[in-house]
């Protein structure tokens, strides 16, 4: 476990190489899951999307399916990441937090493809889960989906709002990168 909050710490600051050096001898399904995000942030999409696919393949999981579709989105393929959230979504738990960070990425998703109505709802439905949930982080990243969809389609002062609660949530989850990430997004 030490060499998994390593390489958490790593990927944190940027270091993907060094994380990735650090979990290449760990065959365990953890440190696999944490070796598809530095592959994935250092543009190796098609090496993230083999290891997610066969640890949703091992484990039927809905987070590794999740990360699966994280990772076409991360690649520009919105179509086949957005079917991959849909499937996703069917195997949820009853849990408040899966469900509020499945929501964000269809929103997202909607959002780059320029659906105005589709995304608006879902990322409003995430924000309520995610209040639901309690989560700072998911709260953030709800706020910041809606922040960009203001902005894309010209409300600027509800924009102003959502970056405020984004970073302030950030904040408060311990994540100033996060804040930092929206502070230069308007």
């Amino acid at each position: 476990m030490k060499g998994l909050a390593e390489a958490w710490r790593l990927i944190g600051a940027g270091r993907y190489g060094e994380a990735e050096a650090l979990l290449a001898q760990d065959p365990s399904p953890e440190a696999r899951f944490v070796l598809g995000y530095a592959l994935a942030f250092q543009g190796r999409h098609e090496e993230a999307l083999a290891l997610y696919r066969a640890l949703y393949r091992e484990s039927g999981s809905h987070r590794a399916l999740h990360h699966v579709g994280m990772v076409l989105r991360m690649a520009g393929r919105l179509k086949e990441a957005l079917a991959v959230f849909e499937e996703e979504a069917r195997f949820l738990p009853p849990d408040p937090l899966a469900r509020s960070v499945n929501l964000y990425e269809r929103g997202y998703i909607w959002l780059l493809l320029g659906e105005k109505g589709e995304s608006l709802a879902f990322l409003r439905e995430s924000l309520a889960e995610a209040e639901a949930a309690k989560d700072p982080v998911a709260q953030a990243c709800a706020h910041r989906g809606l922040l960009e969809w203001h902005l894309r389609f010209g409300q600027e002062e509800e924009a102003q709002r959502h970056k405020e609660a984004a970073i302030r949530l950030f904040l408060k989850a311990g994540d100033p990168k996060g804040a930092e990430e929206v502070e230069g997004l308007a």
